[in-house]
C-alpha cells in the first residue's frame, strides 16, 4: 500500500494531489495544512472521495516542532515508513510576490520578505526532508519530490525578462539546489530526489477564501502574464487536474537515474518551445 505525504495541500496543486492520489484505495495519503478549521476546500474534497484514506495533519512548515509531530503521526499510522514525500508548500504572499528588487518601499520590507520566503521555500523543505527521512528510508519507493518553478531558473527568467517576483524566484532557485544536494547525499541509498514545475496553473477556484488582491496588484500581474505569453505564445494555463495528472505520470516514471534533475513544465509539451 503506497503512502504519500503532501506538504501543503489545502488548496490548488496540493489539494489536487490529495484528490487524485486518494481516488485509489490502495494509497494512504497524508496532507499537512496550517489550519484544519479553515480548510473548507480540502474537507469538501475528502467528503466526496470513495475511500477513507486521507489523514489531515496540522503543521506549518516554518514550525519545526509541528513538522516533527506530523512525521510522528505518519509513523504511527504506517508503522514507521513513508514511500513518497511531495513538498508543495510555497510562500505566495500576493502583494510581495509581484515585486522586483527595486519595488520595495523600504530596505526593511525587502529584508522581511526575503527572510520569510527563505523560511518557507528553502528552510521549509530542508527541515521537512530531514524530519521525514527516517520514514522514507524504510519506505519501498524512496522518492522526494520538490514542487519547483521556472521562476527560479536563470534561462527562463532571461527569456521572459522577468525582473518581478524577486524574492519568490531567488528562493525557488535555492530550493532547486536543495533538491540537488539531497540527491547527491542520498544517491547511495537508492533515493530519487527531483524538483519539478507544475507549469502555469489556474488555481483561482480554490483561493476564494483569501482576501481580494491588494489595490494595484492585478495590473502588475497582467504585465507579468503578458511577458510570459510573449515568450511562449503557444502555451496555455492548465487546470489543477491537468497539471497533477501529468505530474503523477512523471513521478511514477522516474527513478534514481533521474535524481538531482529539474523538470520544467515546458518540457512536458514541446509545442510551447
Amino acid at each position: 500500500m503506497p503512502s504519500y505525504a503532501i506538504i501543503g495541500g489545502s488548496r490548488g496543486i496540493g489539494l489536487e494531489f490529495v484528490r487524485q492520489l486518494a481516488l485509489s484505495g490502495d494509497n494512504t495519503v497524508f496532507v499537512t495544512v496550517r489550519n484544519k478549521q479553515k480548510c473548507t476546500h480540502l474537507q469538501d474534497t475528502i467528503n466526496k472521495l470513495p475511500h477513507k484514506n486521507v489523514h489531515v495533519l496540522e503543521a506549518d512548515v516554518v514550525d519545526k516542532q509541528a513538522i516533527k509531530n506530523a512525521a510522528a503521526e505518519v509513523s504511527r499510522i504506517t508503522g514507521g515508513s513513508l514511500d513518497v514525500l511531495i513538498y508543495n508548500a510555497a510562500r505566495l504572499e500576493f502583494e510581495n510576490i509581484l515585486r522586483g528588487l527595486l519595488d520595495y518601499d523600504s530596505e526593511e520590507q525587502l529584508d522581511e520578505e526575503f527572510v520569510q520566503s527563505l523560511k518557507v521555500n528553502v528552510l521549509g523543505p530542508i527541515h521537512t526532508v530531514n524530519t521525514f527521512l527516517p520514514l522514507l528510508r524504510k519506505g519501498a519507493v524512496k522518492k522526494i519530490i520538490i514542487i519547483g518553478s521556472e521562476g527560479g531558473e536563470r534561462d527562463f527568467v532571461r527569456r521572459v525578462h522577468l525582473s518581478e517576483t524577486a524574492a519568490y524566484g531567488i528562493t525557488k532557485a535555492a530550493e532547486n539546489m536543495v533538491a540537488t544536494k539531497y540527491a547527491a547525499e542520498l544517491e547511495s541509498e537508492g533515493f530519487t530526489v527531483v524538483s519539478v514545475s507544475p507549469g502555469l496553473v489556474d488555481v483561482s477556484s480554490t483561493y476564494s477564501e483569501l482576501e481580494p488582491p491588494p489595490e494595484g496588484s492585478v495590473p502588475k500581474f497582467k504585465v507579468i502574464a503578458k511577458k510570459f505569453y510573449d515568450a511562449f505564445p503557444k502555451t496555455r494555463s492548465l487546470t489543477p487536474r491537468e497539471a497533477v495528472e501529468r505530474l503523477l505520470v512523471y513521478i511514477e516514471s522516474i527513478g534514481p537515474a533521474d535524481s538531482g534533475s529539474f523538470k520544467p513544465s515546458l518540457e512536458f509539451d514541446t509545442s510551447t518551445q
